[in-house]
């Protein structure tokens, strides 16, 4: 996950909310500029898993079903699910640009008290777990700390875990995100080409891959660098294996 700066909310949505009352209201074309409006903000990876996502597709009805949509493929996610928090339906800086896979994860998830989530937890990981009400939230301004610095990686595996350097609170805001939004995959077998598992250590693979074929130190440099910008695939995982596998580096990065 990433902290992304908000543009200011844009000038159609004063229109959407004159004309329509709730998200069910709006038609395809009006989904369709909200999403590109939130591609500008975000670029073309998921807030949450920082998967690439693929550009929504047509559709076709098969007689009450809607064709499968790819696990990648773009959606806009509520991060206040609107059935719980109904006035932000059309929220600017509530709308958040997601693969269809985290989007349906998440569902309409929210940390509330002592619900049965926070108690699995607290029993799981005591003593550390404290029951919370909020996700570590992606968007710039709403967050007390950088996205990325509630996160940490197993650069061996891939796998996803609250960073270690969090207070009790903050680390509890990491490990429920983790739960809710499913960011270590479980739905797929590790084996999986598609386990974000394995996409985070393909991505690895790449940037190694185009190191090799650069010999001047400075251009290596600016690969990792490019490997490494937020809007990039899976950076966040990226700068943790570089940091692990070359700590004399990340000054430079």
């Amino acid at each position: 996950m990433r902290s992304v700066k908000r543009s200011p909310e844009p000038a159609f949505f004063a229109e959407l909310r004159h004309t329509h009352t709730q998200w069910d209201d709006l038609d395809g074309g009006d989904r369709r500029r909200i999403r590109d409006a939130l591609f500008q903000d975000f670029g073309p990876i998921c807030a949450y898993c920082q998967q690439p996502c693929q550009l929504t597709q047509p559709r076709t009805q098969t007689g009450i079903e809607e064709t499968s949509r790819p696990p990648d493929e773009e959606s806009v996610d509520h991060f206040r699910p609107r059935e719980l928090f109904p006035d932000l339906w059309l929220d600017w800086l509530n709308l958040i640009y997601a693969c269809y896979r985290c989007n349906q994860s998440k569902g309409g998830e929210w940390p509330i008290g002592d619900d049965i989530k926070n108690q699995i937890l607290t029993a799981a990981y005591r003593p550390r777990y404290t029951p919370v009400s909020e996700y570590v939230n992606p968007n710039e301004a709403d967050s007390r700390k950088s996205a990325h610095e509630f996160f940490g990686f197993d650069v061996d595996s891939g796998e996803i875990m609250p960073a270690e350097l969090l207070d009790e609170v903050e680390w509890s805001i990491a490990r429920r995100t983790i739960q809710d939004i499913d960011l270590n995959d479980s739905e797929l077998g590790e084996n999986d080409p598609n386990h974000l598992w394995n996409q985070r250590q393909y991505q690895t693979y790449l940037l190694t891959e185009a190191l090799g074929t650069l010999e001047d130190f400075n251009s290596k440099v600016r690969m990792m660098r490019e490997f490494t910008l937020p809007d990039k695939p899976f950076s966040a995982f990226v700068s943790a294996y570089l940091t692990d596998r070359f700590p004399e580096l990340d000054q430079l990065l």
